[in-house]
């Protein structure tokens, strides 16, 4: 009885923990008020291979003061890291993505981030990754960040 008390407890915990979208990034950065990714707001996304990968966060509030504001991807498939560099236009997040005049960002200041990234596709299809969307300050510490799973489907 126990044990089916347990597993009734447990079921909806997993299935809630796999669906929450998006998701805080592993090293604990704070996450926007609000994400989507290709204008889907459930997990997981799906997303064509070569597709553009648009993903939108507002209410980003800083916890720290920055000059600068610099963006990264991370990708993971069945726990490895897939290289996948961000290109240099898109690196300076205070020039790309972010409203003019948001740079420098200070403790409390609230902003937006849009990622326009239509470069080289995620070099696998037909299977879930997990994107991470970040932008780190003058420190090298994530201002924000967001995780979201992603269906890479073949066509």
């Amino acid at each position: 009885m126990f044990k089916f008390l347990l597993i009734s407890a447990l079921v909806p915990a997993l299935l809630l923990a796999q669906t929450t979208f998006p998701r805080a990034c592993p090293n604990g950065a704070p996450m926007p008020a609000y994400g989507e990714v290709n204008g889907c707001t459930a997990s997981p996304c799906t997303i064509p291979v070569g597709a553009p990968i648009v993903a939108f966060a507002n209410g980003i509030v800083s916890e720290q003061n920055t000059d600068t504001l610099t963006a990264h991807i991370s990708i993971r498939a069945a726990g490895l890291e897939i290289p996948f560099p961000i290109p240099d236009d898109l690196k300076d997040a205070c020039e790309t993505g972010t409203a003019p005049g948001t740079c420098p960002v200070s403790i409390g200041q609230e902003f937006d981030y849009t990622l326009d990234y239509e470069g080289d596709p995620v070099p696998i299809s037909n299977v879930t990754v997990q994107i991470e969307v970040g932008l780190a300050g003058d420190s090298g510490e994530d201002v924000t960040c967001i995780a979201f799973e992603v269906f890479i489907s073949p066509e």
